[in-house]
């Protein structure tokens, strides 16, 4: 049986505990190393006059340990910043959304394409500029605030097929968790790798006018660079533990979300056919190693230390037929392939021209309530929502080029910077009405930003036709660039969307989905690490019952009988009515999901199932209230992609 999102989170944050056992084994080993290498390299150097006492090793061990302690608590700390905080040491270089390099501008199609297609937020994607070998990673602490770095080789070199299985198969590591803790291991194996550091500073720095005292400072150099090499050799073997079947299943994944196995080993063999292959010159590779799509740095006894199993292995998991050799003799060359289209110029799409199903689909609760009636048991339709859930199918992908193919062309420029996206933000929430509107634009006049009313205006006019299910793409898609914004812009944009969508004393469900999106891209903590502070729906009852009654005012049958069936599942007791409307403020929701979101993994899982409960409740299922769905789920980490 296929293991769900809520399985794979759960293991992922069990891992945790794994690489503190692991770190701790690490620990005790370079501890070891240090009480035998220092005092024989003073023995040495003393000629035998400093005899090393019980009192020196357990000087040397708690010297050891604080440093150990030191460096790891720093690493951690570097680390708060998330995946940003990765990708600039690796030397990466954001790719912003308005250049016009085309190969630049594929790797964002291409990952745009996934994310829209997964139901994640877009990720801030950096090139790492210089690198000639083909690789890639992912980093950060939650699907929503995730970062993709790709080298300018891959850009470079793939075809559109290869980078799109590379991206799948990051796309699989930042669904399935496994990031978080790539993250997390930088952190704490920086302690076990500082002590070697220190002795190859000595080292370089041992050229002295004193003979005699550059020869310690080699010796006791040479020393530490010795226990550094414990060090690495125990970190290397952790990496190696946790990281190497996590690969298999990513290249899995690629596969399953693209439907191309060619591709995904097809990018495998290019690898192994380049000068350069994999490896990855940054003087951070090491420590970066097993976050990378394919091996980074080249490793003595590679079997034994290497975080990625061999490409030709990979190859035969993928699919046994395929000839490496044949497949590349017929590869099309890269610059053979057609440009990327520039989204800039697509046609706008109109209201209904498109529906969440494909291109040319049914609409979007059609495998929830209509055709499904038939055939499935509420059950059953319970669990397709659930199992979809970090799974991305061909059709999702399909859907997503479709979405950005018909944006508008304004709605592209916007996009590419963050006072754009900020405006685009606010156009989303300007009502239709001509009388409304010009009252929540007068807010924003009022308040000093009539730059951005008059902008968000006229893009309000270039949103008035789009189909209602590309207001969450055109959000996920502002994601980067909103996250760019300084916290005071963040603060101040999130205060005027919350002014405009109040303006007219009401929050209809369409303005509950846009602030429950917006709100997480403008949090101040946006990318860093969400801990799980509650194990039981009991905990944080309240705010269970808010986002229940929320979906069950969006349907169109018996809003208590909605809320009743999504209560059922989380056994409130006798809260069993749903707020009234009235209490469905901003405020509020934003305030609820802060909390729900630090839920562990299975309480999520049976939270969304609650929601979905309460949607299907009467049987029918809109696309507002689909997108709904969405967005809650989005708000709790638990992207849905979009409802086929």
């Amino acid at each position: 049986m296929a293991v769900t999102f809520f399985e794979q989170q759960a293991r992922a944050r069990r891992s945790t505990s794994y690489l503190v056992v692991l770190f701790a084994l690490a620990v005790a080993g370079v501890v070891l190393a240090v009480n035998l290498v220092v005092p024989l390299a003073f023995y040495l150097l003393t000629r035998g006059l400093v005899v090393p006492s019980p009192l020196t090793y357990a000087l040397l061990t708690l010297i050891t340990l604080a440093v150990i302690g030191l460096r790891t608590l720093v690493g951690v700390v570097q680390m708060r910043g998330g995946g940003d905080a990765v990708a600039r040491l690796a030397g990466g270089v954001r790719v912003e959304r308005g250049t016009r390099d085309a190969d630049e501008r594929r790797l964002l199609n291409v990952v745009d394409e996934m994310a829209i297609a997964s139901g994640v937020a877009v990720p801030h994607v950096y090139l790492l500029r210089g690198e000639r070998g083909i690789n890639a990673f992912a980093a950060g602490y939650s699907p929503h605030e995730a970062v993709l770095a790709v080298t300018e080789g891959a850009t470079r070199t793939l075809t559109r097929d290869e980078l799109q299985a590379v991206v799948a198969h990051e796309f699989s590591h930042i669904l399935n968790g496994d990031m978080r803790l790539s993250v997390q291991m930088i952190g704490v194996l920086a302690g076990i790798l500082f002590i070697g550091e220190i002795g190859t500073v000595l080292l370089r720095s041992r050229a002295s006018d004193d003979r005699r005292a550059g020869g310690a400072v080699g010796l006791v150099g040479g020393a530490l660079l010795v226990i550094g090499y414990a060090g690495l050799f125990f970190g290397r073997l952790i990496k190696a533990a946790i990281s190497r079947q996590r690969e298999f299943l990513a290249d899995a994944a690629s596969v399953q979300f693209t439907r191309n196995a060619d591709g995904m080993a097809g990018a495998l063999a290019t690898i192994s056919a380049e000068p350069g292959g994999s490896l990855v010159a940054n003087r951070r590779a090491e420590t970066l190693s097993h976050m990378f799509f394919a091996n980074g740095v080249s490793l003595w006894f590679g079997s034994l230390f290497a975080t990625h199993p061999p490409l030709l292995e990979r190859i035969a998991r993928i699919d046994r037929r395929f000839d490496p050799i044949a497949y590349l003799r017929r590869r099309r060359p890269r610059a053979a392939e057609p440009p990327e289209p520039d989204r800039t110029l697509a046609p706008p799409v109109r209201a209904g021209a498109m529906r969440t199903g494909a291109p040319l689909g049914a609409p979007a609760a059609t495998s929830l309530a209509d055709s499904s009636a038939a055939t499935e048991s509420r059950t059953g339709r319970v669990a397709t929502v659930l199992g979809s859930v970090g799974r991305v199918t061909p059709a999702h992908v399909q859907y997503a080029s479709a979405v950005l193919e018909n944006l508008p062309a304004a709605v592209n420029d916007a996009l590419a910077d963050s006072d754009g996206a900020a405006a685009l933000l606010l156009a989303l929430a300007l009502s239709d009405d001509e009388l409304a509107r010009k009252q929540q634009l007068a807010l924003l006049e009022a308040d000093g930003a009539d730059a951005l009313a008059r902008r968000a205006d006229v893009l309000a006019n270039q949103l008035r036709g789009l189909a209602v299910e590309t207001r969450l793409p055109i959000v996920a898609l502002a994601g980067p660039s909103l996250r760019r914004l300084d916290p005071d812009a963040r603060q101040a944009l999130s205060r005027r969307l919350q002014a405009v969508v109040d303006a007219d004393d009401r929050i209809t469900l369409e303005e509950a989905v846009l602030l429950t999106l917006a709100r997480r891209h403008l949090a101040p903590a946006a990318g860093g690490n969400v801990p799980v502070r509650f194990r039981s729906i009991r905990e944080v009852r309240d705010d269970a019952r808010l986002v229940l009654s929320l979906l069950a005012h969006a349907g169109a049958g018996d809003t208590a009988a909605a809320f009743a069936r999504g209560a059922a599942v989380l056994e409130l007791g006798d809260d069993t009515r749903a707020l009234p409307r009235d209490a469905m403020e901003f405020a509020k929701i934003g305030d609820a999901f802060e909390r729900l979101v630090m839920l562990a993994p299975f309480v999520k899982g049976r939270l969304l199932e609650a929601c979905v409960e309460t949607i299907i409740a009467d049987a029918t299922v809109s696309v507002v209230e689909a997108e709904t769905l969405r967005a809650v789920a989005a708000a709790l980490d638990c992207p849905v992609p979009p409802l086929l």
